[in-house]
């Protein structure tokens, strides 16, 4: 969104703000705390709380009836250490890592894991426990397929770079780093920001446009359950 004035910044400063019901076609109630494009003008002028990291963590933990209507809070957070990020590591219970195959990004989850989680997880509150569910392939083309050289490469040199951690963090890293499944590059999402009228389109009918693309989510989504209900951490 271009401009907000009641999402999450506003959640973090103890202010009022407003969850958006949103309709995905789906059975269940799903809501929205939304970012702004202004919140990149408050953060330049200095308007953020950026000297609390437990901004968001704490307003939950004060006011449960936040979350009551959900079973899950999922925070999409910037690709880079920006406070709401801050904020969304902090409240976090499972933290997954996206990255595609690209070099940068595989040198950007590394530096993650080994410098910023690890302060995460001694500076959180004592009654967390955050794991790490592993790191998501995303956006990359179907010519990778899991078990093909290039993941399984990438995959044992993730091991070996996790074990050189102290153990109190890759002992909370899931212990198949990688998730077995690879969300690819689809038409059908690639477009959709410049479809006419897409608000009025439930999310859940541009999915099942593709069988491809609807089998991929729910087969992600199995996993991601899995890790969490049978978190085994690596040893």
């Amino acid at each position: 969104m271009e401009n907000v004035d009641n999402g999450i910044i506003e959640l973090a400063q103890d202010k009022k703000f407003e969850i958006r019901e949103l309709n995905l076609g789906t059975k269940g109630k799903v809501g929205l705390i939304p970012s702004g494009l202004n919140y990149i003008v408050k953060a330049y002028r200095g308007e953020l709380p950026f000297m609390d990291p437990f901004a968001v963590y704490k307003r939950l933990v004060r006011e449960p009836a936040i979350t009551r209507y959900y079973d899950f809070a999922i925070c999409d957070s910037p690709p880079e250490l920006f406070t709401p990020t801050i904020w969304g590591l902090y409240a976090a219970d499972f933290i997954i890592v996206p990255s595609n195959l690209e070099e940068l990004s595989i040198i950007g989850v590394k530096l993650l894991l080994k410098d910023v989680l690890p302060d995460i997880m001694y500076t959180a509150p004592r009654d967390k426990d955050i794991k790490i569910l592993g790191i998501s392939i995303i956006n990359v083309t179907k010519h990778y397929k899991p078990g093909s050289d290039t993941l399984m490469k990438l995959r044992d040199s993730l091991i070996k770079f996790l074990k050189r951690l102290p153990r109190i963090v890759y002992e909370k890293i899931y212990k198949d780093p990688l998730f077995n499944t690879i969300i690819y590059r689809y038409d059908a999402l690639k477009d959709l920001p410049y479809r006419p009228r897409r608000y009025e389109t439930p999310l859940k009918r541009v999915i099942e446009s593709d069988k491809e693309l609807y089998n991929n989510i729910r087969e992600f989504t199995k996993e991601l359950i899995d890790r969490v209900n049978n978190f085994e951490g690596l040893q």
